[in-house]
């Protein structure tokens, strides 16, 4: 994927120098914003299928889709139901409680990784782990920087430890259970169509498919490996037997243990 760094319109006088730094970072190129034409433009200009854009509110990823940026949108909602009580199917499916160790392999816009991080607190720990560059950067530093949210909530966002890396490639640097449970969206991997914010993240999302080595990979990391797609039939050829999820829910949860 071809991306470059360019600024927002109307920003503050530092964005062209912290763009730069982002560049730096990325081993990619920094584009001065066109005045008199716009991102699309930049992006045929220059053959690019996305750019991050350095804005007030903080990176932007724009592609041909639409605009990717940091939101605890569903987490927020998930994390306050879970307060007052309510069963969230996720946390069921993952066995999640204070202190406990996770590893989501397919971390997206995190909204996952983020109510995982409540559940466990500061006990626990969430890696998350991301293979696109430009997901991942977006995110992490959304993570870190998003100031509309309680202490709690903020907290538990900054708590979360990003990694870019193919989660098979990081899987294998792991050491034997490394971790409580391994958790797998491919979801992330093929947003629903239909869905505004999941749309911006299709063209920018790794296409990788789970194996059955990549499977193994995780049960050797975890004694617990949960993975969610919508119905049971891609979970059955993957050979997950267990399942759980909401009665009348598509979304299901697969689950492996040894």
């Amino acid at each position: 994927m071809k991306i470059a760094i360019t600024v927002g319109l109307n920003g503050s006088p530092g964005l062209p120098a912290q763009a730069r730094r982002w560049a730096d970072e990325l081993k990619t190129e920094y584009l001065p914003r066109l005045r008199k034409g716009t991102l699309a433009d930049m992006l045929e200009e220059y053959c690019l299928d996305a750019l991050i854009v350095a804005t007030n509110e903080g990176p932007r990823a724009f592609s041909r889709e639409g605009t990717l940026f940091f939101h605890p949108g569903m987490a927020k909602l998930r994390i306050d139901r879970i307060d007052s009580g309510e069963r969230d199917n996720f946390c069921q499916a993952l066995a999640l409680k204070k202190g406990s160790r996770v590893l989501d392999c397919t971390m997206g816009l995190a909204a996952d990784a983020a109510v995982a991080s409540y559940v466990c607190g500061s006990e626990g720990s969430v890696t998350a782990v991301e293979a696109s560059l430009t997901v991942w950067f977006v995110v992490s530093l959304g993570l870190q920087n998003y100031g509309r949210a309680n202490g709690t909530l903020r907290d538990a966002l900054r708590r979360i430890k990003t990694i870019h890396a193919e989660a098979g490639d990081y899987l294998r640097q792991q050491k034997d259970d490394a971790f409580d449970v391994v958790y797998f969206d491919p979801m992330f991997q093929r947003p629903v169509s239909q869905s505004s914010n999941m749309t911006p993240l299709r063209p920018l999302a790794y296409d990788g498919r789970l194996t059955d080595e990549l499977l193994s990979e995780a049960l050797r990391v975890a004694p617990r490996v949960v993975v969610k797609e919508r119905g049971n039939k891609e979970l059955m050829r993957l050979g997950f037997e267990q399942s759980s999820g909401g009665r009348y829910s598509r979304i299901k949860f697969g689950i492996r243990s040894r």
